[in-house]
């Protein structure tokens, strides 16, 4: 896959939240515990985060609101992602994959040699103040056929850089772009939607159910009900639940290396949603082990994320 959409989805998650913290590497050398989504953010009087609860990612993912890290004297940090702080604060943000820089603030014109805003290697994920000029969208018709809600074009949240957003049918906000064009695909994920796909859309069950891989989310326009899994050690090909996982992942968040299982099984289905075996879910609060670096936890995450393991 290609570097910019796997730096996509971190900064969704949970590289954006360590990248707050200039003394992460010594914090995270040490031992201590990982929590998630522990505390409530309010701001200016007004709750913005909800303990207990995921926030939304800009590529539709659900990620932690906050991460609690208690090191091995009981001291406590929060951490939270970084573009859900710049959209409190008002401070544009994007990312550069061709230096791995996060931009905070104004950012200085640059040479004309250097990739501009929008090239392949510059990730815009800020909300504008205004809607932008020559914004990109999708096709409207038929993100609306697979039950999205196209936003309204006068306002400037609904769009990150140029891109204008949409609702998939579970509220989840996407990339219009993205939906039915494969002109965005690698050439990965071309050999799994022509594996996987029915005319572009994720083929239904007899019940109704639709059914076929997540890494096809964004270009079908919404997630499936059943979620695709590649055969692997002792489980065959398959299908689960996101809510069975998430509630799976939900009994080991915030356990401790010692206290957690590092494993929950989940029904594993065929794509009619018979029962055919056991997923194993594994656990997201161990990461790293005493004396780690930064780049080895981040390599570390990174590996989970492509997994699908987080």
């Amino acid at each position: 896959m290609k570097e910019h959409k796997r730096i996509g989805t971190f900064l969704g998650g949970f590289v954006t939240a360590l990248a707050l913290a200039a003394c992460l590497t010594t914090a995270l050398a040490a031992s201590g515990t990982v929590s998630y989504n522990f505390a409530n953010v309010a701001l200016d009087g007004q709750q913005k985060i909800t303990a207990g609860q995921d926030i939304t990612a800009a590529n539709g993912q659900k990620v932690p609101g906050s991460i609690l890290y208690t090191d091995a004297a009981g001291g406590k940090t929060n951490y939270l992602p970084i573009r859900t702080i710049s959209e409190l604060l008002g401070t544009e943000i994007g990312y550069d994959s061709a230096t791995k820089t996060v931009l905070l603030g104004k950012q200085p014109t640059k040479p004309a040699a250097q990739p501009a805003a929008g090239s392949e290697n510059i990730i815009d994920l800020r909300t504008p103040s205004t809607v932008p000029e020559n914004p990109r969208r999708g096709d409207a018709a038929l993100i609306k056929s697979r039950g999205g809600t196209i936003l309204p074009d006068d306002d400037p949240s609904s769009y990150r850089g140029s891109e204008k957003m949409f609702k998939d049918k579970d509220g989840e906000l996407r990339f219009e772009y993205l939906v039915g064009n494969q002109g965005a695909l690698d050439d990965l994920d071309k050999k799994v939607a022509e594996r996987h796909l029915v005319n572009g859309d994720f083929p239904k069950n007899s019940k109704g159910e639709s059914y076929g891989p997540k890494q096809l989310v964004n270009y079908v326009g919404y997630t499936p009900d059943l979620l695709y899994v590649a055969e692997e050690g002792d489980h065959p090909a398959g299908y689960y639940r996101q809510t069975e996982r998430t509630a799976a992942a939900a009994k080991m968040d915030g356990l401790s290396k010692e206290e957690c299982p590092h494993t929950v099984g989940i029904p594993l289905y065929d794509s009619e949603g018979k029962v055919i075996g056991s997923y194993n879910i594994g656990c997201a609060g161990h990461f790293y082990t005493p004396g780690m670096t930064l780049e080895e936890v981040l390599e570390s995450v990174e590996g989970a994320v492509e997994r699908g393991e987080w």
